[in-house]
């Protein structure tokens, strides 16, 4: 049985759905993507299909009884206070930019990161290693503080925004993350719109979510607060959560 490869990377929403849809026999194993497409499982279906290839409807079931009793069971997440800003004499805060470096660092597989400004090469110059020295698949979602007043002055004024990051922030060169951008921040309001996230995902495992940008203030110098939170699900959930508006179109990949 090859369920953990694939498995780890479905939210528990969508396992108990997925176990739902067996039991009433709405879905029949062995899967196919199309199967799962229709049933409304599109953004797992190629995960679903891997886990449970060559495994009969009883077999998935009990395979996907005993997966969510693990997620359901298993021990609480551990959570660290990640700080910028003055630090008491009782503090037990973690440093934003210390937090934010030895992530990258520990890539091994993957990197999501949504920001909403960036504007300090020193900060993303750990992920950049990751690609380079362990060929770690990054991911940035970016906002887009645009003046674009129709769908096509859009596409182009979100290529230029970015154009402008990988000359001015991403200053390294090759090789270079995937970028997406939410379409309706490059038109301004009302009604006003911004990918305003500030979060890390790290190999489906580890999470950073922040109030600080990837900017030298929101690193070193504003009073910004966020957690740390060592946890599978939560950070398969939180990655799955920036996958499925790529799957559903309602991000735009930047092409240039």
């Amino acid at each position: 049985m090859t369920t953990s490869g694939g498995l780890t990377r479905i939210p528990l929403p969508m396992l108990e759905r997925l176990l739902l849809a067996m039991e009433r026999r709405r879905l029949e194993a062995p899967f196919s993507e199309a199967d799962l497409v229709d049933t409304g499982f599109h953004g797992f279906a190629e995960d679903v299909v891997t886990a449970f290839a060559g495994i009969d409807s009883a077999g998935v079931v009990g395979a996907l009884r005993m997966v969510i009793a693990e997620r359901l069971d298993r021990p609480p997440p551990r959570l660290d206070l990640v700080w910028t800003g003055p630090e008491t004499r009782a503090s037990v805060a973690r440093s934003t930019r210390l937090v934010v470096e030895r992530l990258f660092e520990s890539a091994r597989r993957s990197v999501v990161v949504g920001g909403y400004a960036f504007d300090a090469p020193e900060i993303l110059e750990p992920l950049y290693r990751a690609m380079k020295e362990r060929s770690v698949d990054v991911t940035l979602f970016l906002d887009i503080d645009g003046t674009a007043t129709t769908a096509a002055g859009a596409e182009a004024f979100a290529t230029a925004f970015i154009d402008r990051f990988f000359r001015t922030v991403w200053t390294f060169g090759l090789p270079k993350p995937d970028v997406y951008y939410d379409p309706r921040t490059a038109i301004p309001g009302p009604p006003w719109s911004s990918l305003h996230a500030k979060c890390i995902v790290v190999d489906n495992e580890r999470s950073l979510i922040t109030s600080a940008n990837f900017t030298d203030r929101g690193q070193t110098r504003n009073i910004e607060a966020g957690v740390l939170i060592e946890d599978t699900g939560f950070a398969a959930e939180l990655g799955a959560q920036w996958r499925q508006l790529v799957s559903e179109s309602l991000v735009m990949r930047y092409e240039g």
